[in-house]
């Protein structure tokens, strides 16, 4: 008797095992079936740990495949209400299936499952990134990534591949979604492998920046111009940078391999006329605005700053005159009177051309009429007079 009650518990236990397995299939067939809701019910018994029965079921990879395909069908479906974020639980169930899948019995149609899954998870990423979802976007591309390093995929190739394209899609994810150290994380590694090389190097120096660390956003911003020397935003941001320290020497520098590239962009030779300006050399730069002017003259800075350096230097000579000491001579005060009266007249044309191409600005209506009253062009000064008083209304 004792023999048949053992032999009769066991055959429960064995019914019981085969039970929960039997859940796996009908959940599969739910899935096959299209009634997605009672697949995923069904599928949830087999992995309850508070079921007694469940304990084949829920050590058995199949399980747990199973559990993942159901779930990448119900983000496929559209359905939201069954489970949230369906895909990134269905790659845990796969993941869990690997884990449990020791002999390797199902390796070959989990292989499968990763593949279709990152298919997925490239067009979820795409949806998300429209969406302005930048979090799940990231966590796309990171999936992506992940199943890509995967032990079985690697096997399964014999060699290990790099999604360059995904890293870098990662660190615009990344960037957008204000997470700047996977920005710069993806960024570099996206620069490193040459994809986007420049492009990536300038998204890892804005990272920096943006996170406050300027010490790594210029070395990382050298580091690109050493390597892409041609990029137009990396020599604009050490120009830029140079010029933000007051370091006008440095910023000549790059401005000059900017000139080499592009000869022809007026903007470089404005922005090395600037800090030519702010070492104190204005002649040099009057040389460099001119040459500006002359690669295009509908360019309204050249222009303008061309008439200012004269302009001051006419009111500095005749601030110098009236503050001569009262034994000068009257020969010492005209000269100076007559030499600021000169750089005035050198400004004036330049200021107007200024003026015919924007003549939106308050600041030179006011600096043409000082030079029309110091030069008593009185028609000129009093047209200039009545349009500041209109704007001034």
């Amino acid at each position: 008797m004792r023999k048949i009650v053992t032999l009769l518990s066991l055959l429960i236990a064995v019914t019981g095992a085969f039970a929960q397995k039997g859940k796996v299939t009908s959940a599969l067939g739910y899935k096959e079936s299209g009634d997605l809701r009672k697949a995923y019910e069904t599928i949830k018994v087999a992995i309850d740990p508070s079921n007694e029965k469940s304990e084949s079921s829920i050590n058995w990879p199949r399980t747990w495949e199973v559990r993942g395909q159901i779930l990448q069908e119900i983000y496929r479906s559209g359905v939201k209400d069954i489970e949230e974020e369906p895909l990134f639980k269905s790659y845990e169930s796969f993941n869990k299936a690997i884990e449990l899948d020791v002999e390797k019995k199902y390796s070959k149609s989990i292989i499968v499952d990763l593949t279709f899954l990152q298919t997925d998870f490239s067009n979820y990423a795409v949806a998300a990134y429209e969406n302005k979802k930048f979090d799940v976007a990231l966590k796309c591309f990171e999936n992506f990534m992940s199943i890509t390093n995967n032990p079985i995929m690697r096997s399964a190739s014999g060699t290990q591949n790099v999604d360059t394209a995904i890293i870098y899609n990662a660190g615009l994810a990344a960037f957008k979604a204000n997470n700047y150290e996977k920005a710069i994380e993806y960024f570099k590694k996206s620069a490193e492998l040459d994809y986007n090389g420049a492009v990536s190097f300038h998204f890892a120096f804005q990272s920096y920046q943006l996170k406050g660390d300027t010490l790594n956003s210029i070395n990382i911003l050298k580091e690109g111009f050493e390597k892409y020397p041609e990029s137009e935003p990396l020599i604009v941001e050490l120009i830029n940078y140079y010029i933000s320290k007051g370091k006008s020497e440095d910023a000549i520098k790059y401005i000059d391999v900017a000139i080499a590239g592009k000869p022809d962009n007026v903007s470089l030779y404005t922005a090395k006329g600037a800090a030519l300006e702010k070492m104190g050399n204005e002649d040099a730069a009057l040389a460099v605005y001119k040459e500006a002017i002359e690669k295009d003259s509908s360019q309204f800075t050249p222009y303008y700053n061309i008439g200012v350096i004269h302009f001051n230097r006419g009111v500095k000579a005749m601030n110098d005159a009236n503050q001569l000491p009262t034994n000068a001579t009257q020969k010492q005060y005209d000269d100076l009177k007559n030499e600021g009266l000169k750089h005035i007249e050198d400004a004036r044309p330049f200021l107007e051309k200024a003026y015919d191409i924007d003549n939106s600005e308050i600041a030179i209506l006011e600096t043409l009429r000082l030079i029309y009253y110091r030069l008593q062009i009185n028609d000129k000064y009093e047209e200039m007079n009545k349009k500041i008083q209109s704007l001034n209304k």
